[in-house]
């Protein structure tokens, strides 16, 4: 059995507040093998502090997903929207996202695009009880948000996803972990399990994305964050995947 951890893991087991062990334990005794991505170094190249600081932080960053992983790598290919599994080191995945820095700036302009007020607005006018929604399981979700779909120009949820990566020019190179993002944004802006809001809320979302993205390649997505399980369940539906969401104790 395979397993992907959110970074919440990846953070506490650094700071030695689970092990590895305990984690398999409590989730799945028959998990073996446990794989990372891109997206961990994204989020590790947030640390700040002085300059020796973040190095040293770094460095710890990329022993502890090498303890974890054993370098387990799941690579996505945007050519072909093909994952592979590979061995690579933590620091060398890391320097290909320094390479291209100039571009995560342009995805936290992207992302906040919306504003917070704005979003109220339109959670006001769906009209949809989100106390009641959070307690629906995925299928219900799903179905609560076609039912409004006069609201979103008389798509389904998936169909609205499709439709907003066909108005992208240069699209391409879209694939299923943009159609994560776009479910993520959709549930968040509706108020499913919506995240706390804060000025780096939405670039923070776009990566628990992609963490539900590439846990989608494993049979367990393991995080500690309830609001992340829940819309990667609906994903998951969605897109018809066998992964499951759960914390690091157990819990679904």
């Amino acid at each position: 059995m395979n397993a992907y951890l959110d970074n919440n893991i990846i953070i506490d087991i650094e700071q030695n507040n689970i092990t590895t062990e305990i984690l398999i334990n409590n989730v799945d005794a028959n998990i073996n093998k446990i794989f990372y991505s891109h997206a961990h170094l994204q989020e590790a190249n947030e640390i700040k502090g002085s300059t020796e600081e973040i190095k040293s932080r770094l460095q710890q960053r990329f022993r502890t997903i090498t303890e974890i992983t054993n370098n387990n790598y799941l690579f996505h290919e945007l050519d072909s929207k093909i994952v592979y599994k590979q061995v690579e080191k933590p620091s060398v995945v890391y320097q290909t996202i320094k390479d291209v820095e100039f571009a995560q700036d342009m995805m936290k302009v992207m992302v906040n695009n919306i504003s917070e007020e704005q979003k109220n607005v339109f959670r006001n006018q769906l009209g949809i009880d989100v106390t009641k929604l959070n307690n629906y399981n995925p299928a219900e979700v799903v179905e609560q948000i076609n039912e409004k779909k006069e609201a979103f120009g008389g798509f389904s949820l998936l169909g609205l996803i499709d439709h907003a990566v066909a108005q992208f020019p240069n699209n391409d190179n879209f694939g299923l972990h943009n159609k994560f993002g776009g479910v993520f944004e959709l549930l968040d802006l509706i108020g499913y399990w919506k995240d706390k809001y804060n000025e780096k809320s939405n670039y923070a979302r776009l990566w628990d994305s992609n963490h539900a993205y590439f846990s989608s390649f494993c049979d367990y997505f393991i995080s500690d964050d309830k609001r992340t399980r829940n819309k990667a369940n609906v994903a998951f539906h969605v897109f018809d995947i066998k992964t499951q969401a759960i914390s690091s104790k157990g819990q679904r």
